[in-house]
């Protein structure tokens, strides 16, 4: 079967997730190229399909251009810890 010519999906997130995801995104793939990634990816396709959904954040976020980025992801990691909890019972996020 033939993919269309644009094949794209929309999804949809809460802000404070994307803000976080588009943070961590920034240092671990944007930075150094993604070999901080380099001992959990299976195939190497899986990094540039981390830039591609950087770059979509990238596109709809007003955050990273905000004077208050910072203060805004601890917000955002604050928001996501509230509603979905920890993935690392009894540690911290920080």
């Amino acid at each position: 079967m033939a993919e269309a010519a644009n094949d794209e999906i929309t999804l949809v997130i809460d802000r404070s997730v994307a803000v976080v995801l588009f943070e961590f995104l920034s240092r671990t793939v944007d930075d150094a190229d993604g070999e901080a990634l380099v001992d959990f990816i299976e195939d190497e396709a899986e990094i540039p399909a981390l830039w591609a959904l950087l770059a979509g954040l990238e596109s709809v976020l007003t955050e990273p251009m905000a004077e208050d980025y910072e203060r805004r992801v601890l917000a955002a990691r604050e928001a996501v810890m509230k509603r979905f909890g920890g993935a690392f019972s009894g540690k911290g996020g920080d």
